[in-house]
């Protein structure tokens, strides 16, 4: 009995070892085939290392204002009696553009004049009998004094006159007019904003360890988000001799000649300053870099052999100023040299790629917002 149980078992581990063992055979020879089977390759774009030169430049952003702005006001109080321009409208220097009431002004200019005549008859009449003897120079003197005054009150009047009628300061455009008709004023109100829109000044600071690169006369290039298509050129005119404490920057203005007034006080600008060193650098699409805690990297395309498709290998670089959509590669890449700008994701060292640029990433210097 024993002997036939130690049978049965016997006989029992050798089908379940048959089985075990074909099903580990079967394993292993799926494993083998996996193996031995290639991922297809990986779709990704790529585009040449190109050599080029790039014009140092600082970069900051800039508030433009006005060689000349005020908010025209009244020196005197009085009732305004003619508005002499529209809003917006450009004036030129001296050209009138509120008069307040100066009836008041105009009958004492009147009272000072006829007072003026007598004063003046008075002095004929004494220098005429001073030379008859009969009378003294003193009364003489007095008559001129008298004259005199009078004259000198009478170019107060006018000029109490001529402020009453306010004028353009210089040339330029009117803002939008804060004052009506029979309104009564007081010093200091503003009546309307006056704006000399050429040129304009480019006021913006840049960092302490950048004075010694900054000169007058240097070329800047600014952009505004208005005209996300034009580049407008003007110069460096002044730098700030000093540095604040506070921030641990400098002052620069430039200006720019604005001849067609497209900039406006008051914008925003990003402006760049052209530096007259140039350096030739190696550049990539931005979307190329890979970053990871290792530093930076890229795949660079290896040709392929014979008719198979072509494979990559990760090199790591090191960038340097970026532009745009573009980045200097300072070490790793050499121009000609084919890169993977997307795609990276679903690449390891070695893998195979099939190139499809029909839709490339971004790759200027100089992008523009797109228009809205």
């Amino acid at each position: 009995m024993i002997k036939r149980m130690i049978l049965m078992v016997l006989a029992l581990a050798v089908v379940f070892g048959g089985i075990f063992g074909w099903k580990y055979y079967q394993g292993m020879l799926k494993m083998q085939q996996m193996a031995s089977q290639q991922r297809p390759p990986a779709t990704v774009t790529t585009t040449k290392a190109e050599a080029a030169t790039w014009q140092p430049e600082l970069r900051a952003v800039a508030n433009l204002r006005a060689a000349n702005g005020v908010a025209v006001s009244p020196e005197l109080d009085g009732r305004v009696v003619e508005i002499a321009f529209e809003s917006g409208e450009t004036v030129a220097e001296g050209d009138l553009l509120v008069a307040q009431d100066t009836e008041t002004e105009k009958a004492e200019l009147a009272r000072l004049r006829a007072q003026r005549e007598l004063a003046e008859t008075q002095l004929a009449r004494q220098r005429q009998l001073i030379r008859q003897d009969q009378t003294s120079q003193a009364a003489v003197d007095e008559a001129a004094a008298e004259v005199k005054t009078l004259k000198a009150q009478i170019e107060g009047e006018r000029t109490l006159i001529a402020k009453k009628h306010i004028r353009a300061p210089f040339d330029g455009m009117l803002g939008i007019r804060r004052v009506d008709q029979g309104q009564f004023v007081s010093p200091g109100q503003e009546l309307v904003t006056l704006q000399a829109l050429q040129p304009l000044y480019v006021d913006f600071d840049l960092p302490q360890q950048e004075l010694a690169k900054v000169r007058e006369g240097m070329p800047v290039h600014l952009t505004v988000d208005t005209y996300p298509d034009r580049t407008f050129t003007g110069e460096i005119t002044a730098i700030d001799p000093e540095v604040s404490q506070e921030t641990r920057n400098f002052a620069v203005r430039a200006t720019v000649a604005n001849a067609d007034q497209a900039l406006r006080p008051g914008m925003f600008a990003d402006v760049a300053v052209q530096l007259p060193e140039k350096r030739d650098v190696i550049t990539l699409p931005q979307t190329a870099i890979s970053t990871n805690p290792y530093g930076e990297s890229v795949f660079v395309v290896q040709p392929a052999e014979g008719e198979g498709p072509a494979k990559v290998t990760k090199r790591f670089v090191r960038t340097g100023e970026r532009r745009g959509d573009q980045v200097a590669v300072v070490e790793g890449v050499e121009p000609g040299e084919t890169v993977v700008t997307s795609g990276q994701l679903k690449l390891r060292e070695g893998a195979r790629i099939q190139v499809n640029n029909d839709v490339q990433p971004n790759n200027d210097p100089s992008p523009q917002p797109a228009n809205k």
